[in-house]
């Protein structure tokens, strides 16, 4: 089986979760009660001799904005005979590698990361889940209603489902779950649960949550993708959550070693057999170095990792036992502190508008990824990156703003990031050079991953970078955070009535709304911005195992991926 860098052919597919996010796509209407089947990926041809080809996906475009989509790489390589290892393929242990250890299991601590999505998005479950398409779909909730003031969301819940110590699944785990987090999450937790008023239940399978102010965001909160905050769904029978996981969902927790393995096995109960994955246990090493990481899927010792380099992807294409899967998984972003020299607008303003997103994007990234502005994901009747003022580089227009701030001998600032992200040397390279043009210095600053969110959420540092997966949440990163966007007023007061209006406006008056609130931030400066989206990669061993589904990591959900593995001599199984 030839190793390949698949052209996802659906990789527009994947992208229209921004066209179905906020529009009318009927999330608010019940779904239907069956969990959808997403199918595991299939295996391509190859062909006598290694070639390489580059394309682009087509856009999408709508009458009011220009969906744009990453370059994809597609390489095929000679095909070889493999060879089954020996044994019941039923008994198998698959071995694959995470390039980062959890920072916890309990839900209410976590900031949302994919870096705690190995446990949370598998041994936990929501009510909801977003799909990689955008949907909002039915888990342990078969269906729910919306009223029409849209404060209150009613909820129906799946029956026959229990917890992986026997208990029932019902309304009061629902209930504990959301009040635990809110008494005692993290600051970032109960700051996305503020408009949550109180839940309750009015019987043994129906939850009712009020929300202080209309919302139609609500929906994405409970189907968080990462399982983080109050989404998850705990039982108080079990209450070890941060060192003994107990959920509903289809791989039970077993163990974990800090920094080095987490174990997980398949939950035999599970409430749809058909998602309960085929091998018998699923060990997860954590490997930090890449080059370790690499040489260990070469030799076999597992069989899948991601890589952190476009480059260490690019160096197993050919490898006739890997199969290499691209598919545009990061957003990369900029924040600037709300202190100090980034205090003023007028820097905020000439940094971004001085940013050369597309040199980013070609030198960087080697091509493997496009240019990105919004703070918002992408919608249909959004205004993409091309047609919102101060996006179009302008080093001229980003000098005389300088100027007119008081600062005609420029700015020196810091550029505050976590060491383990794998950011190139390229992209701080490219970056300096760009804001050089303007008058801007800047001086990267890296620092180890609790450093940087100690530092993040107490906004000490000038400028920072992160990177995430695709939300559907158009206010994802509208909405204040702790330490970096808190509160609206302060950072642009017009916002405050223009999230109202969105909030509450009809699927026909939406669009227009939403573009209100793209055009306030954009000509304003907002203090959070996005740079370039970019093609992740994974790779698996074709002797090990026969097909991995990796569209679920979009959304920073390891689930599908998790489940979607089959160990060689196995039919797939579909991912759910």
């Amino acid at each position: 089986m030839a190793g390949a860098i698949r052209n996802f052919q659906r990789v527009s597919a994947i992208l229209l979760l921004f066209a179905t996010a906020c529009g009318t796509s009927g999330q608010d209407a019940t779904p239907s009660t069956e969990p959808p089947t997403t199918p595991a990926t299939t295996t391509t041809a190859t062909t006598s001799r290694p070639t390489t080809t580059t394309a682009s996906v087509p856009s999408t475009t709508t009458s009011t904005s220009t969906m744009t989509t990453l370059p994809t790489t597609t390489s095929t390589s000679a095909a070889t005979t493999t060879t089954t290892p020996a044994g019941p393929p039923e008994a198998r242990e698959i071995v694959i590698s995470e390039p980062a250890g959890i920072r916890t299991m309990d839900p209410i601590n976590s900031d949302g990361s994919g870096q705690d999505a190995p446990v949370l998005t598998t041994v936990y479950e929501t009510l909801a889940w977003t799909s990689p398409s955008g949907e909002v779909l039915p888990r342990l909730a078969t269906e729910w209603s919306v009223s029409e003031d849209r404060r209150t969301y009613t909820f129906h819940l799946r029956r026959g489902v229990r917890f992986h110590n026997g208990a029932d699944f019902t309304a009061q785990d629902v209930v504990y779950s959301v009040k635990r987090a809110l008494a005692e999450g993290s600051p970032v937790v109960r700051q996305r649960a503020r408009n949550l008023e109180g839940v309750t239940a009015t019987d043994d399978y129906t939850v009712v949550f009020h929300l202080r102010a209309p919302s139609s965001a609500f929906l994405f909160e409970v189907a968080d993708p990462t399982g983080s905050g109050f989404s998850s769904i705990l039982t108080e029978t079990a209450p070890a959550h941060g060192t003994a996981p107990i959920g509903t969902g289809p791989l039970r927790f077993v163990s974990y070693l800090p920094g080095s393995e987490l174990v997980l096995e398949p939950n035999q109960d599970y409430w749809d057999p058909s998602a309960v994955p085929g091998y018998r246990r699923l060990r997860i090493r954590i490997i930090e170095e890449e080059t370790i990481r690499v040489a260990a899927l070469k030799a076999g010792d597992v069989a899948l990792i991601r890589t952190d380099t476009i480059e260490a992807a690019a160096g197993l294409v050919g490898n006739p036992l890997l199969e290499v899967v691209g598919i545009p998984e990061w957003t990369i972003w900029l924040h600037a502190a709300r202190t100090g020299t980034t205090a003023d607008g007028a820097v905020i303003r000439a940094a971004w508008l001085s940013l050369d997103r597309q040199g980013l994007a070609d030198i960087a990234f080697a091509g493997e990824a496009a240019p990105w502005s919004t703070s918002h994901p992408l919608l249909a009747y959004g205004q993409g990156p091309t047609e919102l003022p101060g996006y179009q580089r302008d080093v001229e227009a980003a000098t005389q703003i300088l100027a007119e701030a008081g600062y005609e001998d420029g700015v020196s600032l810091e550029l505050l990031y976590p060491d383990q992200d794998g950011y190139p040397d390229a992209f701080f390279e490219v970056l300096a050079a760009s804001w050089t043009e303007a008058g801007i210095t800047v001086q990267p600053v890296p620092v180890d991953q609790a450093t940087w969110l100690a530092r993040l959420v107490t906004s000490d540092y000038d400028l920072t970078v992160t990177r995430h997966g695709w939300y559907a949440n158009p206010y994802r990163y509208v909405l204040p955070r702790p330490g970096w966007q808190a509160p609206l007023e302060g950072v642009l007061s017009e916002l405050v009535p223009a999230l109202t209006d969105l909030a509450t406006a009809s699927d026909k008056d939406r669009p227009d709304a939403f573009r209100r609130v793209q055009l306030l931030e954009a000509e304003h400066g907002y203090p959070f911005t996005g740079v370039v989206y970019v093609n992740s990669h994974h790779v698996y061993h074709t002797d090990l195992i026969e097909s991995a589904d990796v569209t679920g990591s979009v959304t920073g959900d390891r689930r599908n991926l998790y489940l979607s593995l089959v160990p060689a001599g196995l039919l797939p199984i579909p991912s759910k």
